[in-house]
């Protein structure tokens, strides 16, 4: 079934009505019906819709002469509702042209919205906006009877019961038996009524078909717009500014649905300093799972959660990039401009100069002091004369890159384990306990010092000598004699050595 130009053709036989088209699943069907005749004999045609037994009409029992072509206003078809046709003559063709278009989203659908009959003065609401709906409605008036009717139409605010005398739209307009009354693109806001009536004896059919709007599909009155289907663009999109690339958006973006990103993911501060705080932040709420690695670049990294869990069994601290990156360079400065890429920069890193335009070097040994956005402050300054563009080396770590490196906990005063290289120690900010096991001290050439003061080593005690024996040889301040050199002399040492011993 085609859903866009001509949708369907036929031509009927005398007889009961057939069908000329049926609404798809999902889709609303917009179009207009073409009837001529290539019949000698005039032909009454009826153009209408099934429901159930019953046919509602568009068009009643209009006269077509040889070689006349009429053409209707657009006719609104919901999913399933079937248009039908009926020729009194041979030789007359229906040709329904138009499109078809999505209609899942709506909670009330489209087409065909209402059929109502009228007798008499007594004033009905043909039709009702929905609630949060905008509605463009075409009413199709018929008159059954075998004589003229007159029929009034008006809008109301609220219902039948609302209706003034000030809301007519048409106040006593006739229709011969026969004849249709067309009213296109009557727009009704939600809650809004159509009401109609006729007079006394009368037989007045009023169909309502149209098109119904809300906020989920885009309201007429809004400046939303909403996309149901798949949308292409050729060319770049900007939403909120004059678009860079080919998806450039001003403030935070919210995706409730999946996204797949096939390509590398890059997130970082943008270049414009007026939007840096509303494009940068990327918010998810649930579990995020992230297959791949992950490099997070930037200058601050807050982990605001009360659980960190790590499946590796180290943490590396310090880990730099060999990479090179180019920079702008000067003899007789320290200041590197215009430098590419700088995400793997960091201060103390160490850098060396692997080739320059012109005539300039730089030493060895040389560390980044600081970087800011694409410039960077050497510790050395670039040798040789004039400028030029150089290729830096970024340096394995070093123990300048390691050094205050360690760890801090925010107190009243923070509590931290920081590496220094100007000793090659650990600091401790606070004293260590130990609640159980031993402090071994592997090297035993190391020694432990309060202040400047080496207090234990491997075999002293504040400089003395520990001893196993007691004897005139060793029994002096520069030994500390141990338990068991105590027990030795106390078993060994008889009274009359005693007595005789220079001692007493």
């Amino acid at each position: 079934m085609a859903h866009f130009g001509l949708l369907n053709a036929t031509i009927p036989s005398p007889g009961p009505v057939i069908n000329l088209y049926t609404g798809p699943s999902n889709k609303l069907t917009v179009g207009k019906v073409t009837i001529g005749s290539k019949n000698y004999n005039p032909s009454r045609i009826q153009l209408g819709y099934r429901f159930g037994s019953d046919v509602r009409y568009f068009e009643y029992n209009r006269y077509v002469k040889y070689g006349e072509v009429i053409e209707t206003e657009n006719i609104y078809l919901g999913a399933g509702q079937e248009l039908v046709c009926r020729s009194t003559e041979s030789d007359v063709n229906f040709l329904f042209y138009g499109q078809s278009i999505n209609d899942v989203i709506n909670p009330v659908k489209s087409g065909v919205l209402s059929h109502t009959v009228s007798t008499g003065v007594l004033k009905q609401a043909l039709y009702t906006a929905p609630a949060g709906s905008e509605s463009k409605v075409t009413l199709s008036i018929c008159n059954l009877g075998p004589d003229v009717a007159t029929v009034k139409l008006g809008i109301s605010e609220g219902g039948v019961s609302n209706f003034n005398s000030d809301e007519y739209l048409d106040y006593g307009f006739q229709i011969g038996p026969g004849q249709t009354y067309t009213r296109p693109d009557i727009k009704l806001g939600s809650g809004q009524s159509l009401i109609g009536f006729s007079n006394p004896d009368s037989k007045v059919t009023f169909l309502c078909h149209g098109r119904l709007y809300y906020a989920i599909s885009g309201l007429p009155t809004s400046d939303d717009f909403v996309v149901l289907g798949n949308s292409r663009l050729d060319g770049n999109l900007g939403i909120g500014k004059t678009a860079s690339t080919k998806l450039d958006v001003l403030g935070n973006s919210i995706f409730t649905g999946t996204v797949n990103i096939t390509g590398d993911t890059k997130i970082k501060s943008v270049d414009y300093n007026e939007d840096i705080d509303n494009v940068r932040n990327i918010r998810t709420i649930g579990v995020s799972t992230f297959t791949g690695n992950v490099t997070i670049k930037g200058d601050t990294t807050d982990l605001k959660t009360q659980v960190v869990k790590t499946k590796s069994k180290d943490i590396i601290l310090g880990s730099t990039e060999t990479e090179n990156f180019v920079g702008s360079i000067s003899a007789g400065s320290s200041i590197v401009t215009n430098c590419n890429p700088t995400d793997n920069l960091t201060p103390t890193a160490s850098v060396s100069l692997a080739q320059a335009t012109g005539n300039l070097d730089l030493g060895t040994g040389v560390n980044i002091v600081s970087v800011a956005s694409s410039t960077i402050t050497l510790s050395e300054v670039i040798t040789g004369n004039g400028v030029g563009i150089g290729t830096f080396v970024v340096g394995d770590p070093t123990n300048i890159t390691a050094d205050r490196g360690g760890i801090i906990i925010r107190g009243t005063t923070d509590k931290s384990i920081l590496w220094q290289d100007s000793n090659d120690r650990f600091h401790f900010s606070s004293g260590i306990t130990l609640n159980a096991g031993r402090l071994q001290i592997m090297d035993e050439n190391a020694h432990i010092s309060i202040g400047v003061t080496n207090v234990i080593t491997a075999n002293t005690v504040l400089g003395r000598e520990l001893t196993d024996e007691i004897v005139v040889s060793n029994d002096n301040t520069n030994y500390i004699p141990t338990a068991i050199a105590v027990t030795k002399r106390t078993r060994n040492w008889s009274a009359e050595q005693y007595f005789l011993t220079g001692g007493w």
